[in-house]
């Protein structure tokens, strides 16, 4: 596969004469789509536009942060994170904790394009537009994937968005077949990409003042943070933590189909073994680290512990406890509003997610011996 020029030697901010932050990483991950990611070649120059965007949202959020004393000070009061494996049910519990009245999730369409927001009030209509038409089309290049992780324009979705802006998320790791990039990441120290992060959302959490000046609390969710917990928390000091759940074993085959899926958006090459073995080194290694170190990790931060199975049981009594975490009311209208969105959002109302962990040449009998101590220190 050749990749145009550009990515590799794009190291100038848009619209400045200065070097771009996180030039190392671009450099890294535009290296590794173009020798290892295999992409179609219909399929390049989307990529490579979604690289320049980046580049630009980091201009445009320094430019704004420069020149608005009111965001750049803005006080986000304690953001809450959900974290915890891919697939442990932190898309339902992030909807549900969005539809809150203190609280709000970023919509897809907001993290999408929070600096244009932010310039434009009278534009978010076109812009939940196009965001929505990039959904669409991806749906078109992965039809499988509503059923597995349903996206809309208009819904909370995962903050690695603004991750991704510095080029340090594993989510180009899981999109793309980058195994050199995914290695380097995972030597790096994330605490400058995190204070970017957190300087991002300073950006779109200013779009949700209410007439008086009151706040509401951010509420972020991706899994992949629960890889850099300590760099995360170097950021985001008065962070608090929803940390979700789930048996290893489906953890390891769902997400191992959910890679297999989002690849097949821009690669017909799918190696599922290989696939497999990433997922399965990834998880059972964080699994020992959170099993020995997940309260150092987050250096005494409060924690909630919700299982999975808990969570999808029960989700008002689920959303009880969260509340009382969080110190906030279980109000009547956040009870109804969860119901609300429970009826309109039934389990596999996308279609079902079916997936066989042997097909990525993965045992359920070694997932289990790797992740042994992860199990008894969280009981599933």
């Amino acid at each position: 596969m050749t990749i145009a020029a550009g990515p590799a030697t794009a190291s100038v901010i848009p619209g400045t004469s200065g070097p771009a932050p996180f030039s190392e990483a671009l450099h890294r991950f535009a290296a590794a789509l173009r020798y290892e990611a295999h992409l179609r070649p219909e399929d390049i120059d989307p990529v490579w536009r979604s690289m320049l965007r980046s580049q630009e949202v980091l201009a445009d959020t320094t430019e704004l942060l420069r020149a608005r004393p009111d965001i750049a000070g803005l006080d986000l009061g304690r953001p809450v994170f959900v974290i915890g494996f891919l697939r442990t049910g932190s898309t339902l519990l992030h909807n549900l904790l969005g539809r809150h009245e203190s609280l709000h999730s970023p919509l897809l369409w907001e993290l999408s394009h929070h600096t244009e927001a932010v310039r434009w009030p009278d534009r978010h209509p076109e812009l939940r537009a196009r965001a929505q038409a990039y959904v669409d089309d991806y749906y078109r290049k992965a039809p499988d994937l509503p059923s597995i992780h349903f996206i809309d324009a208009n819904r909370p979705d995962e903050c690695h968005r603004l991750l991704a802006n510095t080029f340090h998320s594993m989510v180009l790791e899981m999109r793309y077949r980058v195994p050199s990039y995914g290695d380097w990441l995972h030597r790096q120290d994330l605490a400058e990409p995190y204070r970017w992060h957190r300087g991002q959302l300073q950006v779109l959490m200013s779009l949700h003042r209410d007439a008086d000046g009151l706040q509401r609390v951010p509420v972020l969710k991706c899994p992949f943070h629960t890889w850099f917990l300590d760099s995360l928390v170097q950021a985001y000091p008065e962070a608090r933590f929803i940390h979700l759940h789930r048996d290893p074993v489906e953890v390891v085959g769902s997400t191992a189909s959910l890679c297999r899926t989002l690849r097949g958006a821009r690669s017909d090459h799918r190696d599922l073994t290989e696939i497999g073995a990433q997922w399965f080194t990834r998880i059972t290694g964080l699994s020992r680290r959170l099993a020995d170190d997940r309260d150092d990790l987050i250096g005494g931060r409060p924690v909630l512990d919700l299982p999975y199975r808990q969570l999808v049981a029960d989700p008002q009594e689920a959303m009880r406890r969260i509340c009382a975490f969080l110190e906030i009311p279980f109000s009547t209208a956040f009870q109804a509003a969860v119901s609300d969105h429970l009826a309109a959002a039934p389990a596999n109302a996308h279609g079902k997610h079916t997936y066989d962990l042997r097909d990525f040449g993965v045992s359920a009998e070694a997932v289990s011996r790797a992740t042994e101590s992860y199990q008894k220190r969280f009981g599933v």
